[in-house]
């Protein structure tokens, strides 16, 4: 994977998460675009492009807007280097697989994070949390992941399976 495009990625996405999607939101849930992004690399580029990227976005995001430093970074490697180790078994050019993939890598991010939160000492009713806020992001997380990956899909070129003459 090209380094400066995936610094590139890393560095609109921060600016876009930060500024612009803040005012998009629904229901006043706002979608994890770094997540989408950790997921759609890990897909395309395998485990250790997917574990690098979902670290740095993750400490970036920490950095930004997290009290605690290090969770996000530890969740979005461990997603990234997981869904990455499928990278082969998987069908690439299904655009249902990054959509399951980000639902998956949604709620499993919200279960983590609630844990990590919850061991720190902070109180959170994890059940208003799920129904107010998991689904929600989940579905747009969701639909997001449809955009993204056409736009990943050119940037990165994605094979596809043809049959059939040329």
């Amino acid at each position: 994977m090209n380094l400066i495009i995936a610094f590139l990625i890393i560095i609109i996405n921060f600016i876009f998460q930060s500024t612009i999607l803040p005012n998009l939101s629904l229901f006043g849930v706002v979608a994890n675009t770094g997540l989408i992004i950790v997921v759609l690399i890990s897909l395309i580029k395998g485990k250790t492009a997917g574990g690098i990227v979902g670290l740095l976005i993750g400490l970036l995001q920490d950095i930004a807007f997290s009290t605690v430093i290090g969770v996000n970074g530890i969740i979005y490697f461990f997603i990234g280097y997981t869904i990455g180790l499928n990278e082969g078994k998987l069908a690439k050019d299904n655009v249902l697989i990054p959509i399951f993939l980000t639902f998956l890598a949604t709620i499993f991010y919200h279960l983590f994070y609630y844990l990590f939160v919850f061991f720190l000492g902070y109180d959170i009713n994890f059940s208003l949390f799920f129904k107010k806020v998991v689904l929600l992001e989940t579905l747009y997380n969701g639909l997001l992941s449809i955009l993204l990956y056409k736009l990943f899909s050119k940037i990165f070129v994605i094979p596809s399976i043809r049959f059939g003459r040329k």
